[in-house]
């Protein structure tokens, strides 16, 4: 392998690494109080059992609490109380297996078909029936091997240390305070956060021709896509909470706006990834595109912006006003000099489509986002489709009826840099290029 291919092979690994470490600050900085509520519960009925119940290893209880209790802020009570069930039902049947039958390839046999098959019983999730499996496992051997020696262990014992568990893990469920929009909230705002700096990036590469750039932007996309997949799945047990939990029931609105930014990520990324994919065989050819660069830049900014307002929980009015503007200059017959640069065009083109998803998270319906596209004309939604206002309707906290007036923007010049002279970057990667 060349020198530069192993460059281009660990840059691009090397952008994907970075994105991930980075993802994974924001899961950890979300797990840290659930993890640090489920330690001390966990501790906390292990506690109990050793003292008050005199049990002299009462292992099963700080494993039930915290198999119950999960890692989530999100913590749902009818999921506890099935995860508490299967596991305790779990310790129960193991330690009857080896109180009574001993432990061996039989056993093991019986417990690994037999327990998960009433896991699925009790709860569709497959995490049920494996903590019923292993539980089981675990105790079986555990009673066998203890009542080999001159102590005996029931399998009583076992199961009321498991049920203790389980009591501290449902009322800790129970008397936690919960915020079902935090961990939601917190993806969409970092996913539109990473959509910016690729877009950034983008536009940097664009700038300067730079194929290398682009080309490792394809790591930083396979990032974004799997934030947006975790986003997707916080969001969903948030939903699932709030449809069942009093606590949380005021808070289903803000979550159906939140559902409704993240399909609209979800759809910008796929718009990305197609610029960064045109984007690395148009520089090749034709060399820096200095025409789309600028607007690119004001768009990652705007972005950003949009970012910061969701993670305040506060109507980005500004960076919606700044986006129509944009969006009224975007145009491929007033951006583009050259009427036979298609590549350009495309570019526009694509761009305007990333424009209206940014409208769309600002509270703007797709009509009316597309409305302030330039070159569109006297676009009178009601009129020319009828069907328009049924899809992606405005959004119920941020949106509003009338179609905000759009006013004075500044030239954006074919060929203006894109990084304005004497502003740095807020992104680190972006300083160290």
């Amino acid at each position: 392998m060349s020198e530069s291919r192993m460059e281009h092979w660990w840059d691009r690994w090397a952008s994907y690494i970075g994105a991930n470490v980075r993802a994974g600050r924001i899961r950890v900085k979300g797990a840290a109080i659930p993890t640090l509520q489920t330690a001390f519960f966990a501790t906390l009925s292990w506690v109990f059992c050793y003292y008050v119940l005199n049990d002299p290893a009462p292992i099963f209880a700080p494993i039930v609490t915290f198999v119950s209790m999960g890692l989530s802020r999100n913590r749902e009570l009818r999921k506890a109380v099935e995860m508490s069930a299967g596991a305790s039902i779990g310790v129960l049947i193991g330690g009857l297996v080896g109180q009574y039958w001993g432990f061996g390839a039989p056993q093991l046999f019986l417990l690994f078909l037999i327990c998960p098959l009433i896991g699925r019983l009790i709860d569709r999730s497959e995490m049920v029936a494996f903590q019923m499996a292993i539980q089981s496992m675990v105790v079986a051997a555990t009673i066998a091997l203890m009542n080999s020696g001159s102590s005996t262990v029931t399998a009583f014992d076992r199961f009321l240390s498991a049920v203790v568990g389980a009591v501290f893990a449902i009322s800790a469920t129970v008397i936690l305070p919960t915020n079902v929009m935090t961990r939601p909230r917190r993806y969409v705002t970092y996913a539109i956060l990473e959509a910016s700096k690729i877009t950034r990036r983008l536009s940097k590469g664009l700038l300067n021709g730079d194929f290398e750039e682009i080309s490792q932007l394809h790591g930083r996309l396979a990032s974004l896509r799997e934030l947006l997949n975790d986003g997707r799945r916080a969001l969903t047990t948030a939903q699932e909470t709030a449809a069942v939990s009093p606590r949380a029931f005021g808070s289903r609105g803000a979550l159906a706006e939140l559902d409704r930014m993240l399909g609209l990520v979800e759809r910008m990324h796929v718009t990305l990834s197609m610029m960064q994919r045109q984007g690395r065989g148009m520089v090749t050819e034709v060399g820096p595109m200095v025409e789309i660069a600028a607007p690119m830049w004001h768009a990652a900014d705007l972005l950003e912006q949009i970012s910061k307002g969701i993670a305040d929980w506060k109507r980005p009015t500004s960076a919606r006003d700044q986006a129509m503007r944009l969006a009224s200059t975007l145009g491929p017959s007033t951006l583009v000099e050259d009427p036979e640069d298609w590549r350009s065009a495309a570019m526009t083109s694509m761009l305007r489509a990333v424009l209206v998803d940014m409208l769309e998270l600002t509270g703007l319906s797709m009509a009316q986002a597309r409305a302030v596209l330039a070159d569109t004309g006297d676009f009178k939604p009601d009129e020319e489709d009828p069907k328009a206002p049924d899809v992606e309707l405005a959004s119920a906290i941020w949106g509003t009826e009338q179609l905000p007036a759009i006013g004075p923007q500044p030239e954006i010049r074919p060929g203006e840099a894109a990084m304005q002279p004497g502003r740095e970057s807020d992104d680190p990667d972006e300083r160290a290029s």
